[in-house]
Parts: C-alpha cells; sequence; structure tokens
C-alpha cells in the first residue's frame, strides 16, 4: 500500500509540472498572439499605402481576415489562461459557497462541452477545405484551411487552459 504522504508529494510534484507547462505554452499564445496583432496591422498599413498608389492589394484583405481569425481564436485562449474571461461562476460560488465544487465542476463541463463540440466543427470545417484544395479569389489564392485551422487550434488551446485551472482549483480545494 502506498504512503499517503508520498503519494501527497507526488501529486503535487506533477502539478507543479503541469503548472510550469501551461505557464511555458501560455508565454507561447501571448507570444503568437502579439504576432498576430503585428501582422495584422502591417498588412492594413500596407493595403492603405498600396491603395494609395493605386497598386493591387486585394491579397492583403485575406491577410488581414487571416490574421484577425487566428488572433480571436488564440487570443480567447490567452484570455482563459489568464482567468479574464467574465463567467457566471463568479457570483454563483459566491452566493452558494457549499456548492461551490459542484458549481464549478458544472461550469468546467457545460465549457468542455461547448469546446470539444466547436473543436470537432472546427476540424471537420478545416479538412473539407484541405480535401477541396479551396483557396481564396484574389492574386495569391491562399489556402482557405490557414483560417479554418484556427478554429480547432484556438478551442484545443483554450480547452487545455480550462482543464488545468479546474484541476488546480480542485487540488486547492482538497488541500
Amino acid at each position: 500500500m502506498a504512503d499517503p504522504i508520498t503519494s501527497a508529494a507526488s501529486a503535487h510534484r506533477r502539478l507543479a509540472t503541469v503548472q510550469r507547462c501551461a505557464a511555458h505554452l501560455g508565454q507561447v499564445v501571448g507570444y503568437a498572439s502579439a504576432l498576430f496583432m503585428v501582422l495584422m496591422s502591417l498588412s492594413i498599413i500596407l493595403g492603405i499605402v498600396m491603395r494609395t498608389v493605386r497598386i493591387d492589394n486585394s491579397w492583403t484583405y485575406d491577410v488581414d481576415l487571416f490574421a484577425l481569425i487566428w488572433l480571436a481564436f488564440i487570443g480567447a485562449s490567452f484570455t482563459a489562461l489568464r482567468r479574464e474571461h467574465v463567467t457566471s461562476g463568479i457570483a454563483l460560488e459566491n452566493m452558494y459557497p457549499r456548492a461551490a465544487t459542484l458549481l464549478m465542476a458544472l461550469r468546467f463541463a457545460i465549457i468542455a462541452i461547448f469546446l470539444a463540440v466547436f473543436t470537432i466543427s472546427g476540424f471537420e470545417q478545416f479538412l473539407s477545405s484541405v480535401q477541396t484544395h479551396e483557396t481564396t479569389l484574389d492574386i495569391m489564392s491562399w489556402p482557405v484551411w490557414i483560417p479554418h485551422l484556427a478554429l480547432p487550434v484556438g478551442t484545443i488551446l483554450w480547452l487545455i487552459f480550462e482543464t488545468h485551472h479546474f484541476l488546480a482549483a480542485l487540488t486547492t480545494r482538497r488541500a
């Protein structure tokens, strides 16, 4: 039979490792969000300059849109990591402190189911655009799978960060 103190220390080390991994992944996601913001800004500026000198800039609209889509989904996961989304749990857990763990689990289940469905749908859209070789109509003919990939990537990251927070909260409540 395992020693409870040793098991608790081992679980604490594993949780600390998971927290460090989530923090590192969060840094990468934060930098990626910043990169997409810069890319979008530069593309918008380039489009304005090209329009001013009467050069075809139709392809910059797609870069703007693709960067915005990636920024939205990656940024949403980053916001989830930093716990800056507005949630109903703020009020409910304070109103019913005895049921806080149950409400937290219920909120996590609802979010996880939503993100799983959203991920599956996004992945199906991504696969469809890859299989059909769908491209944009401008001169560059960008592959449409590029923005479609943002949806499953962003929702998977969000789910990872939500799971991380949920497990950390459960561990904290039991300690």
